[in-house]
């Protein structure tokens, strides 16, 4: 019990480092896009605490301009402005004569009046000074020159109470940045709430480049460590497949080797004491042992000729009419023997077709020798030619076994048998079937198989006719 358990851990052991190993890939890619994304996230916040700081002197310096652009519309009468406050409207006169050179606008002496200005500014709320697109205009302008292009939903907060300065669409419950422009000795005086709608795709767009050679490169590791996997799961089954087919031919020759030994032993020993019937009877018996090696030997050199391609078609006009009959043919003796039936049953139809004659007869008789072997005790085995618009049709169907829909996904794979668990049971090696896909693909036509347990197998061949 417990070498069992070492053993499967040894076994084991390539797979699970394999697996670590691309885990611990992903993982490193995760951690340092992560990274990337952390550090976009970092300089995010930097340029949107950059423009909320430069945001009051950009808003006063825009309401200054904004006021004295009252003094240079009229160059010859005297200028009024008025300045909305909490307690009312506050009316600035400024008269020309009291106005001399050199500073200002134009000839125009501003100096005092700025100051003064930026005194009323400084206590006023901004919502008296600006208005909404205004406002949205100054922090989208000072997000951009910080290098931020997406764009805010925001709103201000001015003595504790939102303001009517607040962008369309705000929502108090989705705010993720929250500044601090002017305070008192109270507290804040003036706050900017501030979120983006488009943040997370933002940042993943400007990490956009890391993204996708670490997705690219993911998707290669998980694409590799699948296909080792799947190419390791192969190659295992294949190697168990192949154990198979070696006990199956090594039974499969030991007994008519036996058989010939036994019957040139019964002649040297009593040669002299048999009549010539006699000798013709284990002759015969050396001769049909000889023939039974010599096919399955035939066998496994046509599948030998498949992996190096060197199976050739001798293409000639001929009836597969003619060749279903005579594979049907070559089985109903063996069937009768065995108190069993084949039938052949020929839908009317011109049956001619350019194809290797000898080459498909040997794959339908494969094939119908498989439907034999797999049948009960009695075989019973219908075999049925028909022709589609564009088609030739063979159906075999058996009232054998069945298989399973795990062998039916595997019943035309090189060395493979369904009695696994028994190998002698049925004679053969696993590659009748393969032989009969191989064929018929070089005529290029197309098998298929549907089973049930216990109810039989049908095999159907369609045959592209010839144009």
């Amino acid at each position: 019990m417990l070498s069992s358990f070492i053993k499967k851990i040894r076994e084991n052991v390539p797979t699970a480092i394999l697996t670590a190993a691309v885990l611990g890939a992903l993982l490193l890619q995760l951690n340092l896009l992560s990274g990337q994304l952390e550090l976009q996230r970092q300089q995010f916040e930097s340029q949107i605490g950059t423009t909320s700081s430069r945001l009051s002197e950009r808003v006063r310096l825009f309401v200054r301009r904004k006021s004295m652009g009252s003094f240079s519309s009229n160059a010859n009468v005297d200028s009024v402005f008025t300045i909305n406050t909490p307690m009312g409207q506050t009316t600035v006169r400024w008269s020309n004569a009291q106005i001399h050179p050199p500073y200002g606008i134009g000839t125009r002496d501003t100096t005092m009046l700025g100051g003064m200005l930026d005194n009323f500014q400084s206590s006023l709320p901004w919502s008296t000074q600006l208005d909404v697109t205004e406002l949205d205009s100054i922090i989208a302008n000072e997000l951009k020159q910080n290098g931020v292009r997406t764009e805010p939903v925001w709103a201000l907060i001015e003595n504790g109470y939102l303001s009517t300065l607040t962008s369309e669409g705000f929502d108090p419950e989705k705010v993720t940045f929250n500044y601090v422009l002017a305070e008192s000795f109270f507290g804040p005086t003036r706050q900017l709430l501030l979120y983006f709608p488009s943040e997370k795709f933002y940042l993943a767009k400007r990490v956009y480049l890391s993204l996708v050679a670490s997705l690219l490169f993911s998707t290669v590791i998980l694409t590799a460590f699948f296909g080792v996997q799947r190419q390791g799961r192969r190659q295992k089954r294949l190697a168990n497949v192949k154990s198979d087919f070696i006990n199956n031919m090594s039974h499969e020759f030991k007994t008519p080797l036996a058989t010939i030994n036994l019957a040139v032993d019964a002649i040297i020993k009593n040669g002299d004491k048999m009549d010539a019937d006699q000798i013709r009877n284990y002759l015969a018996v050396i001769k049909t042992e000889n023939k039974r090696m010599n096919a399955q030997m035939e066998s496994v050199l046509q599948m030998s000729m498949m992996d190096k391609e060197e199976l050739t078609l001798q293409r000639t006009q001929m009836s597969i009419e003619h060749v279903v009959v005579e594979a049907v043919e070559h089985f109903k003796l063996s069937v009768a023997q065995r108190n069993g039936w084949i039938d052949l049953v020929v839908s009317p139809g011109s049956y001619t077709y350019f194809g290797d004659p000898t080459q498909f007869k040997s794959a339908l008789t494969n094939l119908i020798d498989n439907a034999i072997k797999y049948s009960s005790d009695v075989p019973m085995v219908s075999v049925k030619l028909s022709e589609e618009d564009h088609d030739f049709v063979i159906v075999v169907k058996d009232r054998g076994i069945g298989m399973n829909e795990e062998t039916t996904s595997q019943v035309f794979d090189r060395f493979f048998r369904a009695t696994k668990g028994n190998i002698h049971d049925v004679k053969g090696h696993g590659l009748g079937l393969s032989f009969v896909q191989e064929i018929v693909d070089k005529h290029g036509g197309l098998i298929d198989v549907q089973s049930k347990i216990g109810v039989g197998s049908t095999f159907i061949i369609k045959i592209e006719k010839n144009q």
